[in-house]
């Protein structure tokens, strides 16, 4: 299979057989449903070890053969079909594909959906402790992959709500952009939040307060979530939306808006990104700490891959 067989398009997720698997695989399908595309549904493993012979004190791989135990492959493929079967009763109109993949999960999930829809990942699987609210696939999948991604985690209950944050940059601008389409998919409204934060006064002077000549920041903030929708509205007329200009902690805003959200939507850089980092530090918090399900968007993200 060459590289581009192995990307897939529609919505590509991850079953691990967890819980957690299960409920994204649930907000997966629906998804796919609602975007009229197919669902593929990823099973990693880790990778076998080589086929060697054993010479006292070296260990030589015979003709660098890896040796994969056909009846595991056989078993999560057999898994997987049971998987796709119990989707196709509930949907059965909706295309399911399954693909069994050696390699770390995060990874494999990465390089399939490289021409995907989205990719969606549960909270915590198999491998997460308790006391992680971000599993470390999930984690690694948020932080590399360049397709929007969704950390699936219970939604409140009748929560008929997606809440978006901005701040400017290109990349919330993709995340505002995907979350009108989502909203206007599912019946949902959309509440546009900008929040600002006072600058110390002892380090950069005082206090802006919108003196003479100078915009408040409610008044910037106002024109940037305007700036930032325009020509959405038009596209997406029935969708209901809340503009909000908002003082404090970006994160700690954002949180409390999504206690009674479908979804919250953040862009992967902000304009407090570092220039080689792949996560901001408002996305970041998002992933690990959204109570809702949290879709992360990066720049440059077109709707329909190709």
């Amino acid at each position: 299979m060459d590289e581009a067989d192995r990307a897939e398009p529609g919505v590509v997720v991850g079953d691990d057989g967890s819980d957690g698997a299960r409920l994204a695989l649930d907000w997966a399908a629906a998804e796919a449903e609602a975007l009229g595309t197919c669902l593929v549904v990823v099973r990693t493993m880790t990778p076998p070890m080589p086929n060697v012979d054993f010479v006292p004190g070296v260990i030589t791989p015979v003709a660098g053969e890896i040796v994969a135990d056909q009846s595991v492959v056989d078993y999560a493929e057999k898994e997987l079909a049971a998987v796709a079967a119990a989707v196709a009763r509930s949907r059965p109109e909706l295309p399911v594909r399954t693909r069994v993949r050696f390699g770390r999960a995060s990874w494999e999930l990465a390089d399939i959906g490289r021409r995907a829809e989205l990719i969606v990942v549960g909270a915590s699987g198999r491998g997460g402790l308790p006391r992680l609210l971000l599993g470390s696939t999930a984690s690694q999948v948020v932080h590399t992959s360049a397709r929007p991604v969704v950390v699936v985690r219970p939604s409140a209950e009748n929560a008929r709500r997606v809440v978006v944050g901005l701040d400017g940059s290109p990349a919330s601008i993709a995340a505002v952009r995907y979350a009108y389409d989502f909203a206007d998919r599912h019946g949902c409204a959309l509440h546009a939040v900008h929040v600002w934060s006072e600058p110390p006064e002892d380090v950069f002077g005082p206090a802006r307060s919108g003196g003479e000549g100078q915009q408040s920041p409610q008044d910037e903030g106002e024109r940037l979530l305007a700036e930032s929708l325009t020509g959405l509205g038009e596209r997406h007329p029935d969708v209901l939306v809340r503009r909000e200009v908002a003082l404090g902690s970006v994160a700690e805003v954002l949180l409390d808006h999504a206690e009674a959200a479908t979804l919250l939507v953040v862009g992967g850089h902000g304009r407090g990104a570092l220039r080689g980092a792949f996560l901001g530090s408002v996305s970041h918090a998002m992933a690990y700490h959204a109570p809702c399900p949290v879709a992360i968007v990066r720049e440059g993200v077109e709707e329909h891959p190709g």
